[in-house]
């Protein structure tokens, strides 16, 4: 279908972001979320079926733990529940915070478990909310409570952190445009195959008059540092090839500390034949 010597770049418009050394926010959401009151029940107060799931998490650099900073539970029939001030278990796995005067509560303790944010494809995450039966509300003394259970919700971690695009990139392929639109921020690549196999992607947005919208993502090769890296540019160079010229599109990116790398090319051609399963 393709023909690469009808590859030609028409435009191409750039916007950069000027990064810092500082710590990187990350944003998770469940989904399939399956979620119910506890063995504790207040007449009128329903806590079935939470609607959705919200966990902030900060991160200096891959070898940093993440922190768990918020948590966001929305209920149907309920007041949203908002936690911080989490504390964390030696192995990072289990987060335990308290929140005062929650619906018609003095206290409430709260377990986060199963967050690993290295992971988060496929990671289950488990939250639970016991009513506190402190006998001291006030200082550092009070201690969690696991008896009275009120609410548990479980979920699939995903990656929800916020990304704009920093880049457009505009070719006519068979006569017919076609726009690239990149994002800043990487996500969890979605063909890879999770576990310890989790890869990171840059995100290329494509609109291709005729065909369609589809996603493209771009290997990030950087290992487990990938999510601390911020794309700002697309940038194509054009070759002579057997059958035309050929169009190769690479990632400019900066690291944390804002020194600059690129990702490998990918063909034009190539990244629409995926993108649109030719």
């Amino acid at each position: 279908m393709f023909f690469r010597n009808t590859v030609k770049t028409v435009a191409v418009s750039v916007a950069l972001l000027a990064f810092g050394a500082q710590a990187k926010t990350f944003q998770y959401e469940l989904q399939d979320l399956d979620s119910s009151s506890g063995e504790i029940q207040y007449p009128g107060l329903d806590l079935e079926g939470a609607s959705s799931v919200t966990l902030t998490v900060d991160q200096e650099d891959q070898w940093s733990p993440a922190i768990l900073t918020s948590l966001e539970i929305n209920f149907p029939n309920a007041p949203s529940l908002s936690v911080s001030n989490f504390q964390v278990d030696d192995e990072g796995w289990r987060h335990e915070a308290t929140v005062d005067d929650v619906w018609v509560y003095r206290q409430l303790d709260v377990v986060v478990d199963g967050l690993d944010a290295e992971s988060s494809i496929d990671t289950m995450i488990s939250i639970e909310g016991y009513v506190s039966e402190a006998e001291n509300f006030i200082g550092a003394e009070r201690s969690l409570n696991f008896d009275q259970r009120l609410f548990t919700v479980n979920g699939q971690l995903v990656d929800a952190t916020p990304s704009t695009i920093v880049d457009v990139a505009s070719f006519t392929v068979d006569g017919k445009q076609v726009e690239l639109s990149l994002r800043d921020n990487p996500t969890f690549d979605p063909n890879s195959n999770g576990g310890d196999n989790v890869e990171m992607a840059f995100v290329v947005e494509l609109l291709w008059f005729g065909e369609g919208k589809e996603v493209y993502y771009f290997h990030a090769p950087f290992g487990g540092e990938s999510k601390f890296y911020e794309a700002y540019k697309l940038e194509a160079s054009t070759s002579p090839g057997p059958d035309g010229d050929e169009t190769s599109i690479v990632i400019k990116v900066k690291d944390a500390e804002g020194v600059e790398s690129e990702t490998h090319d990918v063909y034009l051609e190539d990244m629409l034949s995926e993108a649109y399963d030719f």
